[in-house]
């Protein structure tokens, strides 16, 4: 990997020769490490049939492919092997139009593509029918050549969603600095390190996993900046203002002279920092978040019928991820979640509730949470859930979990893999500085999302885990830590086991075996995690019951309780925990539309998992009061945090669904009941 500063050598001139001092003194880099990056370089350059880096009476000599070819050096691939696909052409073709070169041409596209004049034609087209749903169009003039025309707040938004988009290849990635050095062959470079020394010395944490695209808008912005500003409304200005990160923008630009003084670009700046940076609980500023993160939890509490132990930890660790998130969503900013299929495929239980507990945001922002946003809050809850597991176990080894990603994506990686290895000790790191800060005495192996240069044994796995990887790092951890249990055997040894003793049909082969075999292993396992039960499997028809006595709120909670306890799910002492919950606690248990979850711990008095429902006729008052009219009740008796939660899951989905829960407040039978819940299991 090439530093980046080695980008301020990138524009020296051929046959000059430097000294190591200078060198030292042009990128900011130790003599040790300039050496070490020119051994790479000159690599590269020999990989590449390019001339070589040479020393001579003490001065290094750069050869001219140096300065020519620096993009290929830097990602270490030669310009004819990058092939860019149409989404990323049209990406980069806005992205270019943006910086507003003089001579934008189609001529000047297809060079920068290396494409043909009627595929930049077809680009061109299709880009100016997708910006239509944002007020911008793509003109041109035989002057100025191409440029945009457009809100200018929403022309920079859609820079953001280009680059995102571009960033997520290495083809994209290469058309981005492409596309800089087009203007700079530095400026990437000083944004990069001022970016980090902006950050640094205002004390902010940024989330590494979106630094990159960061830079890039950044870049392309102090381009545009040159020529056009962006307005804010007053509202925004005065909450930026009040912000750490306000005085991290200011110094930021100061090292960019054609913007310094503009105070709208210097909250614009702020307003970027701030999808990047975590939350602060000491920035004033940012408390109204603080109490958002409190009440989306009470919600999930709510809808998950699960109490978190560690509370005061959540609440941190949600606002953390809170604070950019809102900065996003409120002001329309892109996030690439490359694991959203993932989650919700895994997670999808804990994804539709975490949807709905989201609310307390939605109300705040006034806009519908994009998933690739649910997706992040899903995986925080997930982990979080998971990590309240009760584990009795004897601690023998010690490990480190890296994930960069950002602490949603940690804490999930640390849950599942608490799971599959109770008796090794976990730690987090969340970043690469904070891992090299850790003692290596402190850890004994590591499992990271990313590779390491470590002497400790690493484990490098992906944050979300299939279960033929899960199954294949079982194998491999208890083979190399002799950790006591099951080995389960590779696809690979059980064949070879079989193999001696039988004998092939013609046309099968060892491969096909493997690949039938694979594929049978991944749908076992997929059958054998996906144990939780589904609403209409404890709903079922003797769990239903339907009264025209009028009732009380505490009559209404033993009347619905008396399935589970006629088929000893509960003891008396549950319906008992039930009711005291409700006079400890207030109406927490209306779940809202009319609809009740009374619940308690499962070490109140749960036996068995169950759930059973109570349609009223007359609608009871929840703890007297008007506000919280209740006319079906729903018992849930849970053995852990888990197992129910897919049959809560499509209860959301149905009480989130006006038509069907119309129909069912207005169910008068147990079947129509039950086919409600069915349909509800597939919404």
């Amino acid at each position: 990997m090439i530093d980046y500063r080695m980008s301020y050598l990138s524009d020296i001139p051929a046959g000059v020769g430097y000294s190591i001092q200078e060198i030292n003194e042009r990128t900011g880099l130790t003599s040790e490490l300039v050496i070490d990056q020119l051994g790479k370089i000159n690599q590269l350059l020999e990989q590449f049939s390019y001339e070589l880096i040479y020393w001579k009476a003490d001065k290094i000599y750069f050869p001219k492919q140096f300065t020519d070819k620096w993009l290929e050096l830097q990602f270490g691939i030669l310009e004819s092997e990058i092939y860019y696909s149409e989404s990323e052409r049209q990406a980069l073709l806005y992205l270019l139009t943006l910086i507003e070169r003089d001579d934008l041409s189609v001529y000047y596209y297809q060079d920068f593509f290396q494409v043909s004049k009627n595929t930049i034609l077809s680009d061109i087209k299709k880009l100016r029918e997708d910006l239509t749903e944002y007020q911008i169009t793509l003109e041109y003039s035989r002057k100025t050549g191409f440029y945009l025309v457009g809100d200018e707040a929403q022309i920079r938004l859609q820079a953001h969603r280009m680059i995102v988009k571009a960033a997520l290849s290495q083809a994209g990635k290469f058309g981005l600095k492409k596309g800089l050095m087009k203007q700079s062959k530095t400026l990437e470079a000083d944004v990069r390190h001022f970016l980090f020394e902006a950050i640094n010395s205002s004390d902010l944490v940024i989330v590494p996993s979106r630094i990159e695209e960061t830079i890039y808008f950044s870049s392309y912005i102090l381009c545009r900046a040159n020529k056009y500003s962006v307005r804010l409304d007053r509202q925004t200005k005065t909450i930026l203002k009040k912000l750490n990160a306000y005085r991290g923008s200011q110094l930021f630009l100061k090292k960019f002279s054609d913007v310094v003084d503009r105070e709208d670009e210097q909250l614009y700046f702020t307003l970027i920092f701030m999808t990047i940076t975590q939350g602060e609980v000491r920035d004033t500023a940012l408390e109204f978040l603080l109490e958002c993160a409190s009440q989306i939890i009470h919600e999930m509490e709510r809808l998950a019928a699960i109490e978190f132990k560690a509370y005061r930890k959540l609440l941190l660790d949600l606002f953390y991820h809170l604070v950019p998130a809102y900065f996003r969503i409120n002001y329309h900013f892109s996030l690439a979640n490359v694991l959203i299929a993932e989650i919700k495929e895994q997670y999808g239980e804990i994804f539709a509730l975490t949807k709905i507990a989201l609310q307390p945001l939605e109300k705040l922002v006034g806009k519908q949470i994009p998933d690739e946003e649910i997706g992040y809050f899903t995986i925080l809850f997930g982990g979080e859930i998971g990590n309240q597991r009760e584990l009795n176990r004897i601690i023998r080894y010690k490990a480190l979990v890296l994930c960069p990603s950002g602490i949603s994506s940690s804490l999930i990686m640390q849950s599942e893999l608490k799971e599959l290895f109770p008796t090794i000790d976990f730690s987090l790191a969340t970043t690469v500085g904070q891992f090299e800060s850790i003692s290596e005495s402190d850890y004994d192996v590591i499992f990271s999302s990313v590779s390491l240069d470590t002497a400790k044994k690493c484990y490098v796995i992906n944050p979300i885990m299939t279960q033929l990887e899960k199954n294949n790092l079982i194998r491999c951890v208890q083979e190399d830590l002799l950790i006591p249990g099951i080995v389960v055997p590779s696809v690979d040894e059980i064949i070879e086991t079989l193999l001696p003793y039988i004998e092939l049909k013609q046309g099968v082969t060892k491969e096909k075996i493997y690949r039938i075999l694979n594929r049978k292993m991944i749908k076992k396992l997929k059958v054998k995690e996906d144990e939780k039960p589904m609403l209409s499997e404890l709903l079922t028809y003797d769990m239903i019951q339907f009264t025209d006595e009028k009732l009380n709120w505490e009559e209404a909670i033993t009347y619905t309780a008396q399935p589970l306890k006629k088929q000893e799910k509960i003891t008396d002492s549950y319906i008992e925990a039930m009711i005291q919950k409700v006079k400890d606690y207030g109406a927490f248990i209306h779940i809202g539309k009319g609809i009740a979850l009374p619940h308690a711990r499962p070490e109140d008095g749960v036996k068995d998992l169950g759930m059973s429902l109570l349609k009223v006729k007359a609608p009871v008052l929840l703890l007297d009061d008007p506000k919280h009219e209740i006319r079906i009740f729903i018992c849930l008796a849970a053995v852990d945090n888990e197992m129910h939660l897919k049959a809560l899951a499509s209860l959301t989905k149905i009480l989130s669904n006006k038509e069907k829960l119309k129909k069912l407040l207005a169910a008068s039978d147990k079947e129509t009941i039950i086919q409600l819940l069915k349909e509800g299991e597939s919404l």
